[in-house]
């Protein structure tokens, strides 16, 4: 990790294993066949990003925190046509922000009340509070 700078693999699994974005609506456009079911063309589809991001036919203990993970294809800025234009500008700034918090700590430990996530919606996920107990360097 350069300093200053949290490693892009670390970064991709926060992303993935607490994704902002939980669930998104999409409409089929093109008949397709999704486990066995027939989707028409017209149907609406609830895509469950959270959800998808902690398959374990996809990912390898889908449940744990690994920040060393490797083989990590999630979805929180979507894909395809859909891939979100702010997500490079997004990693960045969070990347920098976790990354100078890190090089000015020793120790960084969440506290027992863990984090507390803000009632956005059913869709939107977001951190209210986040309390560590930090040791300065």
């Amino acid at each position: 990790m350069r300093a200053g700078l949290l490693d892009k693999k670390a970064m991709d699994e926060l992303l993935r294993y607490d994704s902002s974005i939980q669930i998104t609506f999409r409409t089929v456009q093109q008949p397709a066949v999704v486990a066995e079911t027939p989707l028409p063309a017209g149907t609406p589809v609830a895509l469950l990003i959270g959800s998808a991001n902690h398959d374990p036919r996809v990912f390898h203990r889908p449940d744990r925190l690994d920040l060393r993970r490797v083989h990590n294809p999630h979805l929180c800025f979507g894909a395809g046509i859909h891939y979100c234009l702010g997500a490079p500008l997004a990693q960045l700034e969070a990347r920098l922000a976790l990354g100078h918090l890190l090089t000015r700590t020793r120790n960084t430990e969440l506290r027992a009340d863990g984090p507390r996530h803000k009632d956005i919606t059913a869709a939107i996920r977001g951190l209210d509070e986040l309390t560590v107990t930090l040791d300065a360097r």
